[in-house]
């Protein structure tokens, strides 16, 4: 990942997530389901990429399914953390509640799935314009290994609820450093990922 690259998930990862909850009052459970629009937007816009190369770039099916399966049980250990940090939270009505959010009289739904579908799209051309054979493959593996260093989070921050309570703002900030310190090193671990 270049630096420019890990500028722009910077921005995504940790600085959206910084102005919604210190100035449009988002949930620890907002940020996550933000973070889950960005994630699953990552997801199919590296799945159609390697799709659009796949007759120079050779994937496994193993590779396929690793990346995905990555991603459903980050999906599953988001949640269970975010039902260990507030128990008796309605995930249907939070998510409906984050659609309709509004901030200046816009329901922030509105603006924030065309802005991410945006972003990545343009992320995506610029992938598929600059990128080698051989980035594609790493960019993908990265992004295996983000997922996975996700779950791992999650299910870190999961365990550390069973011991001692954690106010919103405490939980915002672990996954703040936890977002940060994945962002910036995961091209490293990946290496370490079985191909």
């Amino acid at each position: 990942m270049n630096r420019q690259e890990k500028i722009s998930s910077l921005i995504g990862d940790i600085g959206i997530p910084i102005i919604g909850f210190f100035f449009w009052n988002w949930s620890v459970y907002f940020i996550c389901l933000f973070f889950l629009l960005d994630q699953l937007s990552r997801e199919v816009s590296s799945i159609v990429r390697m799709q659009n190369v796949r007759e120079r770039v050779k994937l496994t099916k193993h590779a396929y399914f690793l990346n995905v399966l990555s991603f459903l049980i980050c999906f599953a250990a988001l949640h269970f953390y975010i039902l260990k940090l507030h128990p008796g939270i309605n995930f249907f009505a939070e998510i409906t509640a984050f659609f309709w959010y509004e901030d200046m009289g816009i329901a922030q739904g509105f603006i924030l799935l065309p802005l991410v579908v945006f972003s990545e799209r343009m992320r995506y051309k610029m992938n598929l314009k600059l990128f080698t054979d051989e980035m594609h493959v790493k960019h993908w593996f990265i992004q295996t290994t983000q997922l996975t260093a996700y779950f791992t989070l999650f299910l870190l921050l999961s365990l550390a609820l069973f011991f001692f309570e954690m106010s919103e703002t405490m939980s915002f900030l672990c996954l703040l450093i936890g977002f940060t310190t994945i962002t910036l090193f995961s091209d490293k671990w990946s290496t370490f990922f079985p191909r």
